[in-house]
């Protein structure tokens, strides 16, 4: 297993180091499940809550380092997204180098078309089609009778930046993709892989061609969604929903379970109960949809 002392993040980052310097850390987690020999990151207030019970170090502002109890070691910087990106890079490199060493296991009865890449540390599953050109990076799950259509990518690194004077800082992603049984995902589409977690597709989900399914995105069983829709990062969506061709929906929102987006929709919101929703800007239910456009037609 690879360590880092939190000495040595404190170099890369350019902060102060607030506790023991030798703290030897072996993995960058989020904030919630951050363990004894991890290191996570606060950059608002409003995380507090979510702080796991015994983090090994913090990187944080000084100002939120006070509030914290529940451990005695941050790295101390000015902006903590930043060195988050920073230090994502370190641990990559680590997970590259152990990805190396762990084989991917195919299961039974899988059929692989042409130009098929599956990298190491995978799981397939048993009755699996991958159709040719479909490029699956490591750290992805893929269950039993699952069909994958021509030019799709699982596993790429999301649209991951923090900007640093005028500049943009990668942030390199550690998590993976898991997909349930009986999915079936359209062609050309694009699933990332989550910054720290997995990217979900629960089971029975189905994805039309041309679908994007950001890093940290879950989908709830069932879900069906049409062409060219994309879900922006941390998005989490129920069961039994429909998403008509060429929506949008914004990042960390939460979408309830039944719900039925109409095309071309932009969701700008979470929806908290079950319905059928249309609309640009805002997103509200479709009878007010419909109400809204008749008085612009009466116009």
């Amino acid at each position: 297993m690879n360590h880092i002392s939190l000495e040595e993040l404190n170099k890369i980052v350019s902060g102060e180091v607030k506790g023991d310097p030798n703290l030897l850390i072996s993995s960058l987690q989020e904030h919630t499940s951050c363990g004894s020999n991890s290191i996570c990151y606060l950059k608002v207030d409003s995380d507090l809550n979510e702080l796991s019970s015994s983090p090994g170090a913090v990187i944080t502002t000084s100002e939120i380092a006070e509030k914290i109890k529940s451990t005695k070691n941050f790295l101390i910087v000015e902006d903590p997204y930043v060195a988050f990106a920073k230090v994502t890079k370190v641990f990559f490199e680590y997970q590259k180098n152990s990805n190396k060493k762990t084989e991917t296991k195919v299961g039974k009865n899988v059929i692989l078309g042409e130009n098929v890449v599956i990298n190491n540390n995978c799981l397939i599953g048993n009755n699996v089609c991958i159709h040719d050109n479909v490029s699956i990076y490591p750290n992805t799950t893929i269950g039993d009778n699952v069909t994958i259509h021509s030019g799709v990518v699982i596993g790429s690194d999301g649209f991951g930046f923090a900007k640093f004077q005028d500049k943009w800082v990668k942030i390199y992603h550690l998590g993976g993709v898991e997909i349930g049984n009986d999915v079936e995902i359209g062609a050309n589409s694009a699933i990332d892989r989550g910054v720290l977690g997995n990217t979900v597709l629960a089971e029975g989900v189905i994805l039309d061609n041309h679908v994007h399914v950001a890093h940290n995105v879950k989908i709830g069983k069932n879900t069906a969604v049409a062409a060219q829709t994309a879900f922006a990062g941390s998005v989490k969506v129920g069961k039994n929903c429909l998403f008509g061709g060429h929506s949008g929906i914004v990042g960390h929102i939460e979408i309830a379970d039944e719900v039925t987006v109409l095309a071309h929709t932009l969701v700008t919101k979470s929806l908290s109960k079950s319905g059928v929703y249309s609309g640009i800007m805002p997103i509200q239910e479709h009878s007010e949809s419909l109400k809204f456009i008749a008085k612009l037609k009466k116009k």
